[in-house]
């Protein structure tokens, strides 16, 4: 009897029901048959490749809100990879399934039966599990890779490229950059020359597409030395420039406040508010909100004009907000 014969025949709901009751006893008493519905798809071509399983049908189980996927495919020869080709059968129309269904089915209320009518000669050898015939391999498990190691179930690597890409693509505080860069670097460097310009070419376009370089920074053939290096260059140059602003800042709200309260006070204490409010926007663009909240305790209302010098010197030099905030505060107690 040939493929399309058969198919005639258990495109009937009867005929599915009585051939899982003769061949897959424990799946009968929990079918509810009177659901069975047949599921149109395009199985077989007109040149009759297979591409998808030959017949498919659902049912929904008798107690609860399960479905029972069943799959049928019919064979005339012996196929050693057939266990390989029901698992993507499987989860092909698994997946065809929550395409059509509104609202998708619970993922842990799915089943799927695959059955073979076999119709050639001689008897069928072929593994009828697909562990039996990849025995190092677990269909469907796979890796996270993510910012937080723990995340995954994982450690951190020394020589972890997507997690150190990661962490960069992810982190926008100069703190967490500088970080993200100095593992770069290191990975590159240990990697190899050619693969350290091949980094430093992909993290320096996208330092250029954040604007934090400038593209006339980026030069043919560099490391990522270099771009770390331009990356603190850019910094430096940001701190000056908004320390130059704060000066400015501070000398136009000191003449204003000098007409009402006094020349000589007011044009001190507005230089000397401006540029500590000045200080404490550049602190928290580089170092976050809550250094910055600090720094404005440690400024107080009336901060003096060398505490304001050692902070704009500390934002600009300190690497971490930890080592900003101790030379502020021991500027502020000499």
């Amino acid at each position: 009897m040939l493929d399309p014969a058969l198919k005639r025949v258990f495109g009937h709901a009867a005929s599915i029901e009585m051939l899982v009751r003769a061949h897959a006893p424990e799946y009968a008493g929990r079918i509810d048959f009177g659901t069975l519905r047949k599921l149109g798809t395009e199985l077989v071509g007109e040149a009759l490749v297979r591409r998808y399983p030959d017949m498919l049908w659902t049912a929904r189980v008798r107690d609860g809100d399960g479905r029972i996927v069943i799959l049928l495919e019919f064979q005339g020869t012996d196929d050693r990879l057939m266990a390989l080709r029901a698992a993507v059968y499987g989860l092909l129309s698994v997946q065809e399934l929550f395409r059509r269904m509104r609202p998708a089915p619970a993922t842990d209320a799915l089943e799927v039966l695959a059955l073979v009518i076999y119709h050639g000669r001689g008897r069928w050898k072929a593994p009828t599990a697909l562990h039996t015939l990849l025995p190092r391999w677990v269909p469907g498990d796979y890796h996270v890779i993510s910012r937080d190691p723990e995340e995954g179930g994982a450690t951190a690597a020394q020589d972890d490229l997507a997690g150190a890409i990661l962490r960069f693509e992810q982190e926008r505080s100069v703190a967490g950059t500088q970080a993200a860069l100095r593992d770069l670097r290191r990975i590159g460097e240990e990697t190899g020359s050619s693969f350290d310009r091949f980094l430093a070419e992909c993290i320096g376009a996208a330092l250029v597409s954040r604007k934090r370089i400038t593209k006339d920074q980026l030069r043919e053939g560099m490391t990522m030395a270099q771009v770390d290096t331009e990356y603190e260059r850019s910094l430096e140059e940001f701190g000056r420039k908004w320390f130059r602003q704060g000066r400015r800042e501070g000398r136009r709200q000191g003449r204003d406040e000098g007409r009402r309260q006094g020349r000589d006070e007011g044009w001190r204490q507005g230089r000397d508010e401006g540029q500590a409010a000045v200080l404490c926007q550049l602190a928290r663009r580089r170092f976050g909100r809550e250094a910055a909240a600090r720094l404005a305790d440690l400024l107080g209302d009336a901060p003096d004009a060398g505490t304001l010098a050692e902070a704009a010197n500390a934002v600009i030099d300190c690497a971490t907000a930890d080592e900003f905030l101790g030379r502020v505060r021991g500027a502020s107690r000499t």
